[in-house]
């Protein structure tokens, strides 16, 4: 189609070339000293259009060939560059594909290449991501040496491409390429189990940079493997803000995190600091709230315990039976010596709960330790046949062996002793 429409404009430029110059009788005179030359209008018309596009043409053909050396070197440079980015995604596929030594290799590579690109704008920021890819695959050989030193050089590049400004954009990639060589170094730490590391290259991130998710699950796994559970105990709940996790996964991570804080308490001093410093909502977990108890009863603080666990036993008997439970075997932990107003609201819990082995076995043990032997009799044996923890049935049966003494019956009490030393 292209070549039937130059046609036609040929035609065309020779009708109107005919029209116009056939009949055109003009000469052009040039005269020189005593010198005449005549022309014909039309030749000189012609020579001169040849004489212009000829030297067009040899401008045209000069400056191709004065460029034809940067041309060269621009598509050497190329070149280079297409080579350097082949190589660089080789090492991204074949990490990806789990064969790190090709992966270093290619890497190294485009390091290589990288080098010879004197005039590229961004090499040194280039030249990081290169240095970044072979310690990535280093790190997976467990070459901690080679990883170590690639990430010095990265950093190396980064800081040199901010002094210079030799990064493109620098404000939007030169922080972001730090940034994420900082959290790879955090990551590669809490690989080699070293805490302390770990949250020193997290404390270098920016403000902005440390509330991200990552971070955030960097720092909860560094304090974590350093047994700080109150530190990891913040970071969980920046992370369920974020809603890194399900909310049932937050949640018991959360009631995990809780009872270790309060396993870090040495003293019965210690323990209330830390019951203070949980949240109330972590305070108000039936599961947290059992730990504590049963904390404060290895401590030796059992007023407290039983000051705590009434906070919440108005409302135990809305509770699941699971949690009912629990904060029953936490209240028979501390039932020595208890006091007298807790006789009533157990005994309204074991009347609404007469199916729960515990909540029975936990009134039980309130009658036998307030000497109401009349009521705790039929409770205490049926803790012992009922599947409750064998310590409550142990005591069970050391209740009523000091019930048979009681009632100077040597001989069911000697049965009830040797029923519970079968238990220890």
């Amino acid at each position: 189609m292209k070549l039937v429409v130059w046609l036609v404009l040929l035609f065309v430029v020779a009708v109107v070339a005919a029209m116009t110059l056939g009949a055109n009788d003009g000469l052009a005179s040039f005269y020189w000293r005593g010198w005449r030359l005549d022309l014909s209008l039309n030749f000189f018309i012609l020579a001169l259009l040849g004489a212009f596009i000829g030297l067009s043409t040899s401008v045209r053909l000069t400056r191709w060939l004065i460029g034809l050396p940067a041309r060269a070197k621009a598509w050497r440079t190329e070149r280079r560059e297409q080579a350097l980015q082949s190589a660089q995604r080789q090492a991204l596929l074949e990490s990806f594909a789990a064969r790190y030594s090709r992966a270093v290799k290619a890497a190294r590579r485009a390091q290589d290449l990288a080098q010879d690109l004197t005039d590229r704008s961004g090499k040194a920021e280039t030249q990081a991501i290169n240095h970044l890819l072979a310690a990535i695959s280093m790190h997976r050989l467990q070459d901690r040496a080679g990883r170590d030193e690639q990430a010095r050089l990265a950093q190396a590049c980064l800081d040199s491409a901010a002094a210079s400004g030799d990064s493109g954009n620098a404000h939007a990639r030169g922080p972001s390429a730090a940034e994420g060589l900082t959290l790879l170094r955090a990551e590669w730490a809490l690989d080699d189990h070293d805490a302390a590391a770990a949250l020193a290259h997290l404390a270098q991130l920016p403000p902005g940079a440390a509330r991200r998710i990552q971070a955030q699950r960097l720092r909860l796994q560094a304090h974590q493997l350093a047994q700080q559970p109150a530190e990891a105990l913040k970071a969980v709940r920046q992370l369920a803000k974020h809603q890194a996790f399900k909310p049932e996964a937050a949640k018991s991570l959360v009631r995990s995190l809780a009872m270790g804080v309060l396993d870090t308490a040495r003293d019965p001093e210690g323990l209330q600091r830390r019951w203070l410093e949980l949240e109330r909502e972590d305070r108000q977990d039936a599961a947290v709230l059992a730990h504590a108890v049963r904390r404060a009863a290895a401590l030796g603080d059992a007023p407290w315990a039983r000051r705590v666990l009434r906070l919440a036993w108005d409302t135990v008997g809305a509770l699941e039976a699971e949690q009912r439970r629990l904060l029953a075997l936490s209240a028979w932990r501390v039932v020595r010596g208890i006091e007298p107003d807790w006789l009533a609201s157990v005994e309204n819990l074991a009347a609404a709960h007469p199916r729960e082995p515990m909540v029975l076995a936990l009134a039980g043990a309130v009658y036998a330790e307030r000497q109401l032997w009349g009521k705790a009799q039929p409770l205490l044996e049926q803790t012992v046949r009922s599947d409750v923890p064998t310590e409550v049935r142990r005591d069970a049966w050391c209740r009523l062996a000091q019930l048979a003494l009681n009632k100077d019956d040597p001989a069911a009490a000697q049965y009830c002793f040797r029923q519970a030393a079968e238990l220890a």
